[in-house]
């Protein structure tokens, strides 16, 4: 298996430009609740896919069902916050927690000032370090706000707000927006 970038955030909805640079990752993280590719399917459903997408992306198979279970919690932490981000909401304090207990036990190389950070490790522990410590960065350097998650029913789709005024609202408006605003209309016209 050829080993994909880490930094590759895959295939976004509406042809959506991705997170730049080393937040695509965080992008990736976040949104391998649903794979694309494979018609909406958790990328981490069980172990072995757990395993699969850690090694893909150059990290190692290294992972337990416990980890597995932690990445979840993270994964979930992080869209909880980019749900924040899209409605500017305080950081919702439960999500914090659960980044916070991962940060404690996570292996960081801290680069020196202006350079980035790199995770120790393989397999898990190198993913999740390399994602919280990007996480860090993101927040230090103000590009973490621009990361939100569409408010669409059944999606959460985590995207990278490239607008100037930071209004974008959905992962892409040709499929949530147009079918949030549709329900919408429909129901005012029942209503009326």
């Amino acid at each position: 298996m050829v080993a994909r970038n880490p930094f590759d955030p895959g295939r976004q909805p509406g042809g959506r430009p991705p997170a730049p640079g080393r937040l695509a990752l965080v992008q990736a993280y976040g949104n391998a609740f649903w794979d694309l590719d494979a018609g909406g399917v958790d990328e981490w459903a069980d172990l072995a896919a757990y395993r699969a997408w850690l090694a893909a992306r150059g990290f190692g198979a290294t992972a337990a069902e416990e980890d597995r279970a932690a990445a979840i919690a993270i994964r979930e932490a992080l869209r909880d916050l980019a749900r924040a981000n899209h409605d500017d909401a305080p950081p919702p304090p439960a999500a914090l927690a659960i980044l916070d207990r991962a940060g404690a036990t996570a292996r960081i190389r801290f680069g020196a000032e202006g350079a980035v950070h790199e995770a120790l490790g393989e397999g898990h522990a190198a993913a999740t370090g390399l994602v919280l410590a990007v996480v860090a960065e993101a927040m230090a350097d103000g590009t973490w706000s621009r990361l939100k998650a569409c408010p669409g029913p059944h999606c959460g789709w985590m995207f990278y707000d490239a607008s100037r005024n930071r209004s974008s609202h959905w992962c892409s408006m040709r499929i949530c927006g147009n079918r949030v605003k549709g329900q919408a209309f429909r129901a005012r016209q029942r209503a009326a």
